[in-house]
């Protein structure tokens, strides 16, 4: 197989993968919206963490593809490639387009999951608060003070 060819079966792969990895997070943004159980935030998140080992592998493979070709695994390394071999830009593009996807998706849970546990955080806080005011007696019934 050439370096073409495995190159553009590594960023086909990669692609395909993300499209799944995006369902994933889709699907964590929709029950981080409802009441998320934990055993179901939990499975996401294996899942989660196996796209993102895949990924990483098929980053090492597509880094080392480039390099056998003397490019590096950057911006200019993949902009050379696509100059001297134009199929492989649209395979890229996608690529890029389903990454950028993937991390805005994945910024936005992260922003979701911040939002309630500040929301959690501060209701401790005031829970903690109130339970130095002594407001239930010793057999748990609210104080008449």
């Amino acid at each position: 197989m050439s370096h073409i060819d495995a190159l553009l079966q590594c960023v086909d792969e990669q692609s395909e993968l993300l499209n799944d990895f995006i369902q994933v997070l889709e699907a964590e943004g929709a029950l981080l919206l409802e009441t998320p159980s934990n055993e179901a935030l939990g499975a996401l998140t294996v899942r989660k963490n196996d796209y993102a080992r895949r990924l990483g592998e098929l980053d090492q493979a597509r880094a080392a593809t480039l390099a056998d070709m003397g490019q590096a695994d950057d911006r200019a390394g993949i902009d050379a490639v696509c100059a001297l071999h134009p199929d492989l830009r649209i395979a890229f593009d996608m690529l890029f387009e389903r990454a950028a996807q993937a991390s805005t998706l994945n910024q936005d849970n992260g922003q979701i999951l911040k939002t309630f546990m500040d929301h959690n955080q501060q209701a401790l806080d005031t829970l903690r608060g109130l339970m130095g005011q002594d407001l239930y007696d010793a057999r748990g019934r609210l104080s008449k003070k």
